[in-house]
């Protein structure tokens, strides 16, 4: 049976990549073990024996939540994330909670606690974060797809960094109950998968929304930011192109917004025990300290004018095209710190504005709605092209 058959898969990818630490099995049993207790559901569903990981930020119930942290995770989660459910329901299988940047703030999947992800598809790269133990597994065959949450970039940069594809949805699109927070305002749960054609598959189920393939993009206006990689293929499209900017200043009110956010989700943990953070996250708490209530409306107040301003620009745009990395992957054991502002550029730009997006490899797709950057990547994909590598 094809259950069977998928579950072994996966158990042979996890065996084989076991030294990478792609995984956080923080139970008494492997989590792909679980599958077992489960009751079963007849064949025959939109996700039928596909296999998936959730970031270690999603509940499960029955399953530890550690948000790759030493300070949580010591009792199961009592109930499943409604998004989880909702692919269970469809016949998916889960066979493994990701690994993860410690508590989803941080570009690299290097985590003292859990261990240091690998890329197993460019191993002098990190996998990218801070969803890196999605994207690796994917990349390793231990899933067909999986879930990241996505802050700044977390579900795109590892997409980009392991050759993998990950949408960011608007905020509310999927539900963010049962899902820990890292700020609230710009988290959102995105999937990831090998193929747009997959992950479309994969969101008609966790939004309900059917997803109109395209051969063509004739009629189309697009976009284009900082260089013309992939122009040819959208000419090829039938896509109108135009050269467009983005606002990059909107990210200094991103940066208040996010860590008063992210401090004050801490507050009862941090600085009481800061001991058993790690360095990096400790760095990024002590440097959002001490935004006061006036310096946080103002962000507030001048993001959504950032807002309202780019939509303007975008009228009659109906897609942007751009990396999905501002710079070169996250190397192996780089000074995380050094280069997170040069790698988040365009992707915390996205975040900021609120807009969704769709990172095939290291080429990011920008719309007003899930559906336009899906049937726009859909179509890049039936031209045959290659997923674009990282630098």
């Amino acid at each position: 049976m094809e259950r069977e058959a998928a579950i072994a898969r996966s158990a042979e990818a996890i065996r084989r990549h076991s030294d990478q630490n792609i995984l956080i099995e923080a139970g008494p049993a492997p989590v792909i073990d679980r599958l077992a207790g489960l009751p079963g559901r007849p064949p025959g569903g939109p996700l039928d024996s596909w296999t998936f990981v959730a970031k270690d930020m999603i509940d499960v119930a029955g399953l530890p939540t550690t948000r790759g942290s030493l300070l949580y995770g010591r009792h199961p989660a009592l109930e499943s994330a409604p998004c989880v459910e909702k692919l269970e329901a469809a016949g998916a299988l889960l066979v493994g909670k990701s690994n993860q940047h410690e508590f989803a703030w941080g570009i690299t999947s290097e985590n003292p606690h859990w261990g240091d992800v690998g890329n197993p598809r460019h191993p002098h790269l990190t996998p990218g974060g801070s969803s890196g133990g999605t994207g690796a597994a994917l990349a390793a065959g231990i899933a067909r797809f999986g879930l990241g949450t996505d802050t700044g970039g977390s579900v795109r940069i590892p997409a980009a960094c392991c050759g993998v594809v990950g949408l960011r949805p608007r905020a509310g699109m999927v539900s963010e109950e049962g899902v820990a927070p890292l700020a609230p305002a710009f988290d959102v749960v995105g999937p990831m998968a090998t193929t747009v054609a997959d992950l479309a598959r994969v969101w008609e189920v966790l939004a309900s929304e059917r997803v109109e393939p395209a051969r063509s993009l004739a009629g189309w206006v697009v976009g284009v930011v900082e260089g013309g990689d992939w122009a040819d293929a959208f000419t090829k499209l039938g896509a109108e192109l135009r050269d467009f900017a983005l606002p990059y200043e909107i990210g200094e009110h991103y940066r208040t917004i996010l860590g008063a956010q992210a401090r004050r989700v801490h507050e009862g943990t941090y600085p009481v025990n800061a001991d058993r953070y790690s360095e990096g996250v400790r760095r990024k708490l002590d440097a959002a300290a001490g935004v006061e209530p006036a310096q946080y409306a103002a962000a507030v107040a001048g993001l959504a004018a950032a807002r309202a301003a780019f939509a303007e620009r975008m009228a009659g745009v109906d897609l942007l095209i751009m990396p999905t990395l501002g710079g070169p992957a996250p190397r192996v054991g780089c000074d995380e710190a050094a280069v997170r502002a040069e790698v988040t550029r365009f992707t915390a730009v996205i975040s900021a504005l609120g807009l969704p997006a769709l990172a095939i490899g290291d080429l990011q797709l920008v719309g007003r709605e899930e559906a336009v950057v899906l049937r726009a990547g859909l179509a890049w994909e039936a031209l045959g092209e290659p997923i674009p590598e990282p630098r």
